[in-house]
């Protein structure tokens, strides 16, 4: 019989250029948990590792805009859900 041990992670922000720009992808990931998310979802949810996914290009501002891919990760460091913020 074997016994698994769960493995956890912290909250990554590999790949991440300056700590101001991880100050901004944490604001980002708080404020999609906050608004975006189910009780369900939240409970389930205890870390996340994010990326930078490139730019995308705002027509109205006329300016090019970060992406960010975040994975959220279940108690086990199972992959729950991926989402995009920018």
């Amino acid at each position: 019989m074997a016994i698994g041990i769960p493995r956890t992670i912290s909250n990554e922000t590999e790949g991440l250029s300056s700590p101001e720009e991880e100050k901004k992808v944490e604001q980002l990931e708080g404020d999609f948990r906050k608004w975006s998310l189910r009780p369900l979802d939240k409970f389930m949810l205890q870390s996340y590792q994010a990326k930078s996914n490139g730019h995308q290009w705002n027509t109205v501002e006329r300016k090019s805009i970060e992406n960010y891919r975040v994975t959220y990760y279940t108690f086990f460091g199972i992959r729950y859900m991926e989402v995009e913020v920018s």
